[in-house]
């Protein structure tokens, strides 16, 4: 059988591997992947006043998808929903100190990740690396099926 390499499925083994890297990380902590995304949204937005909403509109689920999530999440100490004193029917998100200790905690390994596929990959060849990724995308972009 000839031995060939096809860019996809090269790419798609190499997002496998960091996906299960990944989801072990918020396993070991008993949470879903999506759970960590939302607890990555409202770290980066926590300037800001979050509500479910908002959860429901940038991660595209249904209503019903984001009280469930909010409330295991509340459940299990990672974030609260607190009046806001404008409107008491409306209730933001907020993390809780464990909730921005376990973000602490993804990005640390986030950027270890980061570190082992650079490994000992020269500068040169991942500013090259990203031209090639950046023209790929391109090529898919500009032609359509």
């Amino acid at each position: 059988m000839e031995n060939r390499q096809i860019i996809g499925y090269e790419i798609h083994i190499l997002d496998n591997i960091i996906g299960r890297r990944i989801s072990a990380l918020c396993e070991r902590d008993g949470l879903t992947q999506m759970q960590s995304w939302v607890i990555g949204y409202l770290y980066d937005h926590s300037d800001k006043n979050i509500f479910q909403k908002d959860l429901e509109a940038r991660f595209h689920i249904a209503r019903s998808t984001a009280t469930g999530i909010i409330q295991l999440m509340e459940k299990r100490g990672f974030l609260t929903r607190e009046s806001v004193p404008s409107d008491a029917r409306l209730k933001r998100l907020v993390l809780t100190e464990k909730g921005i200790s376990f973000q602490l905690s993804i990005i640390r390994n986030l950027n270890q990740i980061e570190q082992l596929l650079k490994g000992q990959i020269s500068q040169k060849d991942l500013d090259f690396f990203f031209e090639i990724i950046h023209q790929m995308k391109q090529n898919l972009q500009n032609e359509t099926l």
